[in-house]
């Protein structure tokens, strides 16, 4: 039988060391997954930090997966993702006597995850990382459920036309998205495919996240959420930074990729690598075009394009890239250095200065911000009540003590 638990200070500690990352991995958790993106920041912490003011044990639950097991075939938990091993049979949460089914939370953290390694081209994650994620998971299913019983409480349904409408918007937007990647038009089936759901299951996603939105909404006209020109001003004073518009950098590269990669190369397959991009730059600099000598040796992504990466923001490029064009002119051919990534070669085509950006262009998105921050705010107080009531709020799976063992903290 499941537990319930808590969930530590330790962890919305180490929770906020991860935000960045989590938040870029929940903003590709799904195409027509519930939406969780975007709110973990504000809401998801401070919910669990409720969860952890109401609740003290500190019990670890024994796991299995949520995929569809044979009763005959036990999982091999050994080799099983930490977090999948770590998930009760039966529900991970229970909110106002609404199951959060283990398999439905299984489904979106493996989808995160997924979403995740895709964006950054299959790196290795850590034990440590999945524990956070699946910790950003749970709250913002936490927060979902009780936002949907509230809409339900109320009356407030989505008309099928809205559901509609949003979802050939979806399609719109990931047709768009998935062409640069496929190299041509995605179908829907494709598309529901890489979200792993049927339409049905879309639009009812949709649905959903409709709901949430609307009761959010409603939740912040009636404790009347607003933002005056003074708090946007006040806002923009205190974070100048923030209002830089950074500086700008065309650059084109190469890049030799030290074998067999560069986590495992040796100093002798850096040195081989090392001595193709000097033979590259020798090319260059006898006459032949940086473009045609990147298409033919280089093996960065953008080695068809002839290594053009784009007019970008400093803040877009790898920091190693820009150390070394800061000190170039436009036109100039860098020296061979070298990154995790492997060994580089870069021309610098050419630069934009920074600037500020004025108080009146940035009102509108600094009113938005502060809005939506009240709005989370508000939903947040809204929910206390709810996470906070033993009888309403369950928790039945806790990843603290795996945490605290990776860490060591």
């Amino acid at each position: 039988m499941a537990t319930e638990t808590s969930l530590s200070e330790k962890q919305l500690f180490l929770l906020r060391r991860n935000m960045v990352a989590s938040e870029t991995l929940c903003a590709k958790a799904g195409l027509f997954s519930r939406a969780y993106a975007g709110k973990f920041t504000v809401v998801l912490l401070r919910i669990i930090r409720r969860i952890s003011m109401r609740t003290g044990s500190m019990l670890l639950v024994t796991l299995v997966s949520g995929g569809v097991v044979a009763a005959a075939q036990a999982p091999d938990l050994k080799r099983m993702d930490v977090v999948e091993r770590s998930v009760p049979a039966g529900p991970v949460a229970i909110v106002d006597k609404t199951p959060v089914e283990g398999a439905d939370f299984l489904r979106e953290y493996r989808r995160h995850l997924k979403n995740f390694m895709q964006m950054m081209d299959n790196p290795e994650l850590t034990d440590e990382f999945r524990v956070r994620a699946g910790l950003t998971i749970l709250g913002e299913m936490i927060q979902h459920e009780i936002l949907l019983r509230e809409a339900e409480r109320r009356g407030i349904s989505i008309p099928d036309g809205d559901v509609e409408k949003e979802y050939q918007d979806k399609l719109r937007r990931f047709e768009e998205m998935l062409a640069e990647e496929l190299g041509q038009k995605p179908t829907e089936a494709q598309i529901l495919e890489r979200a792993g759901q049927n339409r049905e299951e879309a639009k009812q996603s949709i649905r959903e996240q409709l709901m949430a939105e609307r009761i959010s909404e409603i939740i912040a006209k009636e404790t009347d959420v607003t933002v005056t020109t003074e708090e946007a001003r006040d806002y923009y004073d205190k974070n100048p930074n923030l209002f830089q518009q950074p500086g700008k950098m065309h650059l084109w590269q190469i890049l030799i990729v030290p074998k067999p990669n560069p986590t495992k190369a040796d100093e002798s397959a850096w040195k081989r690598a090392e001595e193709s991009a000097e033979k590259a730059r020798s090319r260059i600099l006898a006459g032949e075009q940086f473009a045609t000598v990147a298409r033919d040796v280089s093996e960065a992504p953008d080695a068809a394009k002839g290594g053009d990466l784009g007019m970008l923001p400093v803040v877009e490029l790898p920091p190693f890239f820009v150390n070394i064009a800061s000190g170039m002119n436009p036109g100039d051919i860098s020296g061979v250095f070298r990154s995790e990534f492997g060994v580089h070669l870069i021309r610098l085509v050419a630069t934009e200065d920074a600037d500020k950006v004025s108080f009146e262009q940035a009102e509108p998105s600094i009113r938005r911000m502060l809005r939506r921050i009240k709005t989370e705010d508000a939903v947040l107080h809204f929910c206390e009540p709810v996470v906070n009531d033993p009888e309403r709020t369950k928790i039945f799976i806790q990843l603290e003590r795996t945490l605290a063992a990776l860490t060591g903290k």
